[in-house]
């Protein structure tokens, strides 16, 4: 490896300084990650949404299980990027194959794939091309005192996922022009009916936010690997000293290049020759001075650090007298490995519960959280309908009736409809909102009325869509019914007793 060619500058980080580190190569080499990144997620993306496209969450299940194969062309752009070689399309696809072959894609898609330190050992099966036994110590020694900021770099990442996902619908819903479709509902993507369009568009949201995460995800990984490689091979040292060897030898050449002209210009013999080879000699002597003091006034070599680490209380630092057996190793490496996996999947566990907790949250937000003292007010029109009592007739269902013997079937409904959620509002204490749509309403009063209440609700609901919005008013019975079961669920709160 040529050192001396990394785009990087090799000196000492601690772990927060090496992430941050990856997100400052990120911005420097975003423009050819995120066109590689579009040309194999993206399709590969689109392909499974489209398969799967009455199953949104098998889709996006599976690609997130892929997710270690499109890391590998991320750190094989990234460490192109190191050395100042620019990645084109042509040159990923002509490395497919070995990417697939020895990158460790399987065994990172199966045994490793739920590893939280996968950022940091990836390009110890990639890069390095260890296996094995080989590869578990290798990864063993860069995870020392760097496993931790690995993991958490995974847990981070995973939640900024979701933290983008959600920002991005309560954007579209921030966005969303008052009295639109019910397309954009903030309330609909935490339910359990989504319509096929909705699971579409929330996927692709998903991809997004996995677009602006993962490239930054693998950077700071990788950032991670160099730096803790950097600090156990002594890069910057062997760079610093390569340097002064470079200084040291332009200070020689300058030494026998002195020497030569005065030999071509003083006789063998003069007397001064012995006084100027002296002072050349001082000169070169005092130039080796300064190069060394320059090396050592480097932060690298000025300082002192100290560092501590968890040792066992009663570990003994001598060897045993005789080595352990074969089948002691190999099953101290199978419990580590389990150790590992469980220590994984509590991680996961932990995620998954924190998610479902938010989710609750979220859902049931009304019913647990503490509201306030004060009732909110309550809105004056529900998609396009003026819902104050002032605004209705006081003999609102001989008004509704008198309307429908005129034909005018719409303003009939459009009374019952208004003056039910009126009745709602006002009566049954039924909190709507002023972005409340047809469908959020019939949700509201769900645990507020009795079954026949709300089932009535809905049957007028349904009736005023289709007379409203398609133009297709129904029978004249099914309409005198409406009246009639009007009179019975809500009449009293317009002072016409039920029968």
């Amino acid at each position: 490896m040529q050192i001396e060619q990394i785009a990087i500058r090799l000196r000492r980080r601690t772990p927060r300084e090496a992430v941050d580190l990856g997100g400052a190569m990120l911005r420097a080499w975003a423009p050819g990650t995120y066109r590689i990144w579009m040309f194999t997620y993206w399709p590969v993306g689109l392909l499974l949404l489209a398969v799967f496209w009455r199953h949104q969450s098998i889709a996006v299940g599976i690609l997130w299980w892929l997710k270690p194969a499109f890391d590998r062309v991320l750190l094989f752009t990234y460490s192109r990027s190191l050395f100042h070689k620019p990645t084109s399309l042509r040159d990923v696809v002509r490395a497919l194959p070995e990417l697939a072959r020895h990158s460790g894609l399987w065994s990172g898609l199966s045994l490793r794939r739920l590893s939280l330190a996968r950022s940091l050992l990836l390009p110890v099966w990639q890069l390095e091309g260890l296996r094995g036994k080989a590869a578990r110590q290798r990864g063993t020694l860069l995870a020392r005192r760097t496993r931790g900021a690995a993991v958490w770099l995974t847990v981070v990442c995973a939640n900024l996922n979701t933290a983008l996902w959600v920002s991005f619908i309560v954007l579209i819903e921030i966005m969303r022009p008052q009295g639109s479709a019910e397309f954009f509902q903030f309330r609909d993507w935490f339910g359990d009916e989504l319509a096929p369009g909705q699971e579409i568009f929330g996927s692709l949201l998903i991809m997004l936010a996995e677009t602006l995460v993962e490239p930054l995800y693998v950077a700071s990984g990788f950032s991670l690997y160099l730096n803790r490689r950097s600090e156990l091979e002594g890069w910057d040292i062997e760079l610093a000293f390569r340097r002064l060897a470079g200084r040291l030898a332009t200070a020689t050449a300058g030494l026998l290049l002195a020497v030569c002209l005065a030999g071509l210009t003083l006789s063998p013999v003069d007397a001064w020759a012995e006084p100027v080879a002296a002072d050349a000699a001082v000169t070169a002597e005092s130039r080796e001075k300064q190069a060394i003091n320059a090396v050592l006034a480097d932060p690298v070599f000025g300082h002192q650090t100290r560092e501590k680490e968890w040792q066992w209380h009663n570990s003994d630092e001598e060897k045993p007298a005789s080595a352990p057996p074969d089948w002691l190793g190999k099953l101290r490496a199978m419990l580590e490995f389990v150790s590992q996996v469980m220590s994984g999947l509590a991680w996961i566990v932990g995620f998954l519960l924190l998610a479902f907790f938010i989710y609750l949250l979220v859902v049931y937000r009304e019913r647990w959280l503490p509201r306030d003292a004060r009732r909110a007010v309550p809105p004056d029109f529900l998609f396009g309908l003026d819902v104050r009592p002032e605004s209705l007739p006081a003999d609102l269902l001989g008004a509704a009736r008198a309307a429908l013997a005129a034909g005018q079937v719409e303003v009939a409904l459009s009374l019952l409809y208004r003056g039910a959620l009126v009745a709602l509002i006002h009566r049954t204490q039924v909190e709507f909102r002023a972005g409340d749509t047809e469908d959020n309403c019939r949700q509201r009063i769900a645990g507020h009325v009795e079954v026949p209440t709300g089932r009535y609700f809905g049957e007028l609901l349904e009736a005023w869509r289709a007379t409203a919005y398609a133009r297709q008013p129904p029978p004249l019975a099914r309409l005198e019914a409406l009246c009639a079961g009007w009179e019975a669920h809500f009449g009293q709160a317009f002072g016409v007793p039920a029968k």
